[in-house]
């Protein structure tokens, strides 16, 4: 059973309803929400999703779980359908990869579907938190770090011993997997030869480099005794195996569905 709909909350089914059943609609949000498999085949009906996520409003009457969801099955059949993707080799430039078997092949897992959206609702609200590092006797420096930074992520990650390093590993592979799936255009810097936003945050040379650490990072995420501890060893390994694939629908997903939105709902990015 898909583990993200567990995360559903009883609006989720009520708004599924009232789009899917003309009638009814108390008694088919209970069915729903009662019986995954009905709803694991009322969310791939394409219907559904014309009609909920027309709404541009969606994201604020929903959960954040439902709404990427939706947005992800929507990636993942016009993938199916098209049998290709589009690579980025610039800040607008695209070209087409045949890579739709290989893409559709690695999201088939549950598992991958369920990290990907557990991954974009993670940078809905980033965490900030405020240190005081001591310099002297009586003097201490205050510091304010974001989980959003993955050059600090890494930092962290060689200085601090098990539990605490494999979560900033991970953190910084959600980073890598995050700013290449929903905001590679950052990569390549602006159509103004800026060579990138400031709000970036991770200091690469090009989508290649954040993608070969993202990979690296994951490995070394997935080796942790933590993560196989919790069971995520099987999936951070097959996330760094295969990083380029696992990215492919969220690329998708922001180019044909979030377009300028992705700006309102990942808001600390405009900081």
């Amino acid at each position: 059973m898909r583990q993200v709909f567990k995360r559903f909350i009883p609006e989720d089914f009520q708004y599924l309803a009232r789009a899917f059943a003309e009638q009814g609609t108390s008694h088919f949000a209970e069915l729903v929400r009662d019986d995954y498999r009905v709803l694991d085949v009322v969310l791939d009906d394409e219907n559904v999703f014309k009609k909920l996520v027309l709404d541009e409003h969606l994201f604020l009457k929903v959960s954040p779980y439902f709404y990427f969801e939706l947005l992800l099955r929507q990636a993942i059949r016009d993938i199916k359908r098209e049998n290709y993707t589009l690579e980025r080799i610039g800040y607008r430039e695209r070209v087409p990869v045949f890579d739709g078997p290989k893409v559709i092949e690695a999201v088939s897992r549950e598992d991958v579907r369920d990290y990907l959206v557990e991954l974009l609702v993670s940078f809905v609200k980033v965490n900030n938190i405020t240190l005081y590092i001591r310099k002297g006797r009586g003097i201490y420096l205050k510091k304010s770090i974001s989980d959003m930074d993955f050059d600090l992520m890494l930092e962290i990650s060689e200085r601090v011993e098990e539990p605490y390093r494999f979560v900033f590993l991970k953190r910084a592979g959600d980073i890598a997997l995050f700013l290449s799936g929903v905001f590679p255009e950052q990569l390549f810097g602006s159509p103004f030869n800026v060579r990138r936003k400031p709000f970036l945050p991770v200091s690469v040379s090009s989508s290649e480099e954040l993608e070969r650490k993202g990979k690296e990072v994951y490995r070394l995420a997935g080796q942790s005794k933590v993560a196989q501890e919790n069971r995520l060893d099987t999936i951070l390994d097959f996330l760094a195996a295969h990083f380029e694939a696992v990215k492919k629908p969220l690329n998708v997903m922001t180019d044909r569905y979030l377009h300028f939105r992705k700006y309102d709902i990942f808001r600390f990015l405009q900081n």
